[in-house]
C-alpha cells in the first residue's frame, strides 16, 4: 500500500480555488513524502483551470513531463462529475466533453484506475434495477475506452444523506453488483470512507461485500453529519479497525486522501506543516495495514 493523496489537498483556500497549483501541489507533498498522486479533475475543470482551456491536451502532456521529471506517479485519477439525470447542469454539452477531456487525461498521466461517480441522481418511481440498467448504458462505453486508453474505472460509493431516501450505489451490494454486470476486467470500487460514514451503518461489513473488487480509494473523515473530508482521527471514523478490514479483504490499492476541506481554512503559509502532518497519519496506517 502506497501513500497517495488528491492534487486538491491544496488547491483551494475557502471557496477560492486554484491557490496552489498542480505543479506546485506536486512539489510540496514530494518533499513531505508522497510520490503517488491522485489528478483531481473535478477542480481542475473549473472555469479558469487548465482542464477547461483549449489547450488542455498540450497542458496535460507537460503536466505529465514535469511529473515525470520530479519522479512521482499517479496511481489514479477522479473523472469529471457528469449525471445527465442533475436537474442542475443547464450545458450538458460542455459537461459532457469535460468528462471526455478527463478520460483522455487519465490515460496520459498513466493513471491505473480513474474515479467515477455513478448515476446515482433520484428519479421518482425508479427502481434498484432501473438504476442498474441505467448505469450500465452509461459506464459500458466509458470503461471501454479507459481499456483502450491503459487503465479502469474505479466506481465510488455515494451519499445517502436521507434515511429514508433510497439513494443508488451508496453501499457496498450496489457497487458489487455494477461491477459484476459490467463484467470487464478493467471495472472496480473505490471506497469513500467519509461517504460511508454518512450513509452506513457498518462500513467493515460493506467493505467485506466489496471485496475483491475494492480497487482504490478515498481517505477521508467526519462527524457523521456532513462530507467535512477531513484527515484521519480528526472526525469519527474507526481508522484502525478500517485498516484491519482492508488487510482482511486483500486490499491492493493505495491509501489516497481526498481531505481537500481539510487545508482549505489554513493559510498558505501553514500548508507545509500541514501537508508534513497528514502524511505522518497515513504513513502510522499504512504500517497497521502492513504489520
Amino acid at each position: 500500500m502506497r501513500l497517495s493523496t488528491s492534487t486538491n489537498l491544496l488547491d483551494r483556500e475557502f471557496d477560492e480555488f486554484g491557490v496552489i497549483s498542480p505543479e506546485s501541489c506536486l512539489e510540496q507533498c514530494l518533499e513531505a513524502g508522497f510520490k503517488v498522486f491522485d489528478f483531481n479533475f473535478c477542480d481542475q475543470g473549473r472555469p479558469g483551470r487548465p482542464i477547461a482551456q483549449d489547450d488542455w491536451y498540450e497542458y496535460i502532456c507537460k503536466f505529465k513531463k514535469f511529473a515525470d521529471e520530479l519522479g512521482v506517479t499517479f496511481s489514479q485519477t477522479h473523472l469529471h462529475m457528469y449525471d445527465p439525470n442533475d436537474p442542475g447542469i443547464t450545458d450538458h454539452g460542455w459537461e459532457r466533453e469535460l468528462l471526455h477531456r478527463s478520460i483522455v487525461c487519465s490515460g496520459v498521466l498513466g493513471a491505473e484506475w480513474a474515479v467515477a461517480h455513478p448515476l446515482h441522481q433520484h428519479k421518482p418511481n425508479y427502481s434498484r434495477q432501473d438504476f442498474l440498467q441505467m448505469n450500465l448504458e452509461f459506464f459500458g462505453p466509458i470503461v471501454d475506452e479507459a481499456k483502450k486508453l491503459g487503465y479502469g474505472i474505479s466506481l465510488e460509493n455515494m451519499v445517502q444523506w436521507d434515511k429514508d431516501e433510497y439513494v443508488y450505489a451508496c453501499n457496498g451490494e450496489d457497487l458489487a453488483e455494477l461491477v459484476d454486470a459490467l463484467n470487464r476486467p478493467n471495472v472496480g470500487v473505490c471506497w469513500d470512507f467519509g461517504h460511508a460514514n454518512l450513509s452506513v451503518r457498518d462500513q467493515a461489513a460493506e467493505l467485506r461485500k466489496i471485496g475483491p473488487r475494492l480497487k482504490s480509494t478515498h481517505i477521508a473523515d467526519n462527524h457523521g453529519h456532513a462530507d467535512e473530508h477531513l484527515a484521519p482521527f480528526y472526525g469519527h471514523v474507526d481508522w484502525h479497525q478500517m485498516m484491519r478490514v482492508l488487510k482482511e479483504i486483500k486490499y491492493k490499492g493505495d491509501f489516497t486522501y481526498e481531505i481537500q476541506a481539510f487545508s482549505s481554512p489554513l493559510p498558505v503559509e501553514l500548508r507545509k506543516t500541514m501537508t508534513a502532518h497528514v502524511a505522518d497519519i497515513g504513513k502510522y496506517l499504512i504500517s497497521l495495514f502492513e504489520k
